[in-house]
């Protein structure tokens, strides 16, 4: 009878089979990006990006995606290169930051610059005497003066450091008699979407007269543009005075301010030309409020126009002046104490310029104008190098001979 009952049920319906999901490395290139581009930072990027290999492919081979993805997140701040000696190596304070991979960067980098230190690395057994001249796209560009070597490094890839020479001090003195000749300044110039190629800058002065000279990891070797005269040099020329302050380095140009305050000396490090801005009275009439609030040790007269809303505007001649624009008020306290380190200008850097007080390490940001207040100060030397985390050269060109070299060393 039972069997009777359960002959007259339908049949048990067939279990479907469930559907694997797809694997995340079947995503399509362009819904890849879209996700990535939502990613909270750069080092959050890097991170996925080096999963595998068609992802780093992905991002390696679209200038379009880095250049949105650089609109969408400003390049993080890690931390603070500090000058103390010239006997000591420099020293790295981080950022606070609460972001997990940014924190994983700082671990995992050689922040404490033992590559400098390894006698069997990159810079060998060379003294222990390098000040640092320029902190850009990752690199620091360090100088030995008693080697009379040049080391560019960069903290996050021990793989991406060489040494480089002097320029040669014949070279630079030649037409003259090589007395009082001074190098003034080093500038690192690199390009984010040629990552293995870089030039360095090394500016000469004797008495009223400046040189460069461009150093190229192509050719290895250094090239020397002409002395120019300065005309507005003032007199009388003294050959042991320094007339410029250090340079800083903006939209392609080298901006380096003189010490009377009244015009700026610029380098377009495209065509290696110089030239001279003269402020205007209503500029320098800003520049006397400007200069009691920020210290000139070592810092550009141009960042504090700039810090203080002026701008470079070419009228319908294209003369080029400088105008005042939207300003930014700090105040730490209700009452600031009187004195010219209240608010000290660190450098300017992707947009931003780094500030310091007494008591904290600021930036200020030039498009939006927006003052924030990054970490706590706690270092009182005088020359400060902010370290921002730079786009990785392994997430760089266009999947040709650079990235397929990336591949190839897995």
């Amino acid at each position: 009878m039972s069997q009777d009952v359960c002959s007259t049920q339908p049949p048990p319906a067939k279990s479907q089979k469930k559907s694997s999901p797809a694997p995340i490395d079947s995503l399509s290139e362009d819904l890849l990006l879209e996700i990535f581009l939502r990613l909270p930072s750069l080092a959050t990027l890097i991170g996925a990006a080096l999963t595998c290999r068609a992802w780093r492919r992905a991002v390696a081979s679209s200038p379009s995606f880095r250049r949105r993805f650089r609109e969408l997140h400003e390049a993080p701040l890690l931390g603070v290169f500090a000058d103390p000696s010239p006997h000591t190596l420099p020293v790295f304070a981080p950022a606070h930051h609460r972001d997990a991979d940014m924190l994983a960067a700082i671990r995992l980098g050689d922040f404490a610059l033992t590559s400098v230190l390894d006698s069997d690395g990159f810079a060998g057994n060379l003294p222990v005497a390098w000040r640092v001249f320029d902190c850009r796209e990752g690199h620091l560009v360090l100088m030995n003066w008693e080697a009379w070597r040049i080391a560019v490094v960069n903290p996050l890839s021990r793989c991406d450091s060489e040494t480089i020479p002097m320029p040669p001090i014949e070279q630079a003195t030649e037409g003259h008699s090589g007395q009082n000749i001074v190098i003034h300044d080093l500038h690192l110039l690199h390009s984010v979407e040629d990552p293995t190629s870089l030039r360095l800058l090394c500016i000469f002065l004797h008495e009223s007269r400046v040189r460069v000279a461009v150093f190229s990891s192509d050719t290895w070797d250094w090239r020397f543009h002409p002395w120019v005269e300065i005309p507005e040099r003032t007199q009388p020329v003294d050959a042991n005075e320094c007339w410029l302050y250090l340079g800083t380095q903006a939209n392609g140009f080298v901006y380096y301010p003189f010490w009377n305050r009244e015009h700026v000396l610029t380098l377009d490090t495209a065509t290696m030309k110089f030239s001279v801005l003269k402020l205007s009275q209503q500029t320098l009439l800003i520049r006397k409020q400007v200069w009691r609030a920020f210290v000139s040790s070592t810092m550009a007269l141009l960042a504090s126009f700039i810090a203080s809303g002026c701008s470079l505007v070419a009228d319908e001649d294209g003369v080029e002046t400088w105008v005042p624009g939207r300003k930014v008020q700090y105040e730490e306290a209700a009452n600031p104490p009187e004195n010219n380190e209240v608010l000290k200008i660190m450098a300017v850097n992707n947009g931003f310029v780094y500030l310091t007080t007494s008591t904290s390490v600021l930036s200020l940001c030039f498009e939006t104008m927006k003052l924030e207040k990054l970490f706590p100060r706690s270092f009182w030397d005088h020359s400060l190098y902010p370290y921002v985390m730079a786009w990785p050269p392994s997430l760089v060109g266009n999947y040709g001979s650079f990235a397929a070299m990336q591949d190839g060393a897995n």
